[in-house]
């Protein structure tokens, strides 16, 4: 039974902290036009922070591979028990799932039952791997916001009603565009040369990618020993596994909370665990490398078992890889050509095609590579210069100039009057 109520009601689910970045900016702008809106569900702080209530933090329930997977599976259950219960009490009169789509597609099918409407945020990479999901996707969901250009098409052509919406991170960076500034303000030396240590925003990623990045930093500091580091920490229950990884390295990085964009504003190049930020650095004109790492026996299904099974061959792990060769194959001259015209070469360690980010996958993560990389930023202002071009043409590649496809609009136009 459909909810009805003066004040409308919003069921809400995002399982990791881009889901809870992108789903908070969203809610906020909602409740400038609907004071009373009530939002429930699932995310973490940043939706907390604009009045959502929470069931569970996302904290508790996300993780990556397949043994992660393991030690929160009673987590997991509870909290998509918890989701099912909520869909079908009839107190709601929209569901808007955030990517997270093991979960999310399912959850969307008991809305469909309970007859609560639902509004997608942030596609699935249906394109990248699963592709079939799209069929799920197009009986269980209302409407598609994607953030991507690309995806719109890929959606309205199986029949699903779905609007490119514009990605929230561009409001954020045209906020932070006076590199100078943003240094000020967050107390960085304006003459140093400073590097961005992204080690990802979930436990299990950190404890396998930020030792290595320390060591690659000390490595690369030992030739220029007036480099300073700094470390976004993406939620405060992250800071004290951080502070112990640090404290057995003979490094002294300065750790930031919530400032990822603007730290990677404020750097000169940096070396980013795969996800989310790699988004953030490339609209941040970052000069950066994108580390993509698993426990070996996730690496080896993923890599004998489901991308031959599952995946695009050409998929990447560099979100602004993704965006460029999309570009390029939709005829524009993008960020991939602005690295072989400045006579550079970045290829694809595991299929050899050309890159604009250097990926970093695996057993190719060694302390040698990515000091290396560090130095290349450090000495090569020529490739540092195409892949600054190359952003920006990313940048105007995810701007929506039409207001009435907003994300606001979208939603306000799906809730009852």
């Amino acid at each position: 039974m459909k909810h009805s109520s003066r004040n409308p009601s919003i069921l809400v689910m995002a399982g990791e902290a881009s889901g809870d970045y992108h789903l908070a900016a969203l809610i906020s702008q909602l409740k400038k036009v609907l004071p009373e809106l009530k939002v429930s569900g699932i995310g973490g702080d940043r939706l907390e922070s604009v009045g959502t209530r929470l069931f569970h933090h996302y904290k508790d329930i996300n993780t990556i591979g397949f043994s992660g997977g393991l030690s929160k599976l009673r987590k997991v259950v509870n909290a998509y028990n918890t989701m099912k219960k909520e869909l079908t009490s009839g107190k709601y009169d929209l569901f808007i799932p955030v990517d997270f789509p093991d979960v999310n597609i399912r959850l969307c099918k008991f809305a469909r039952k309970a007859g609560v409407r639902v509004c997608y945020y942030i596609s699935p990479q249906v394109w990248a791997w699963r592709k079939r999901r799209i069929f799920k996707i197009r009986d269980r969901v209302d409407t598609m916001m994607t953030i991507f250009p690309f995806e719109e098409k890929l959606y309205r052509d199986v029949g699903v009603e779905a609007y490119f919406v514009g990605h929230t991170m561009i409001k954020d960076m045209a906020m932070q565009s006076d590199r100078r500034r943003v240094r000020e303000d967050l107390g960085l030396d304006m003459d140093s040369w400073i590097v961005t240590l992204a080690p990802g925003s979930r436990s299990s990623e950190i404890e396998r990618t930020l030792p290595l990045m320390l060591e690659s930093a000390r490595q690369h500091l030992i030739k220029n020993p007036q480099t300073k580091y700094v470390i976004p920490v993406a939620g405060p229950h992250l800071t004290d596994l951080i502070r112990h990884i640090v404290s057995e390295n003979d490094l002294d990085p300065l750790l930031f909370h919530g400032e990822a964009s603007s730290l990677m504003v404020a750097s000169d190049s940096g070396l980013i665990c795969s996800g989310t930020a790699t988004l953030q650095a490339a609209l941040a004109g970052l000069p950066h490398v994108v580390i993509y790492m698993m426990d070996n026996f996730s690496w080896f299904l993923a890599t004998r078992i489901v991308k031959p099974l599952l995946m695009d061959p050409d998929i990447h792990v560099a979100i602004a890889n993704v965006l460029s060769i999309k570009m390029e194959q939709s005829g524009i001259k993008g960020p991939i050509s602005a690295i072989i015209d400045s006579g550079h070469q970045i290829k694809c360690d595991e299929c050899g095609r050309p890159l604009f980010v250097p990926e970093i996958l695996q057993d190719h993560a060694t302390v040698d590579c990515l000091s290396g990389w560090l130095n290349e930023f450090r000495s090569d202002k020529n490739l540092c210069d195409a892949m600054k071009l190359g952003f920006q043409q990313l940048k105007d590649y995810l701007i929506q100039p039409d207001g009435s496809k907003s994300a606001v609009e979208v939603v306000l136009r799906m809730l009852p009057n």
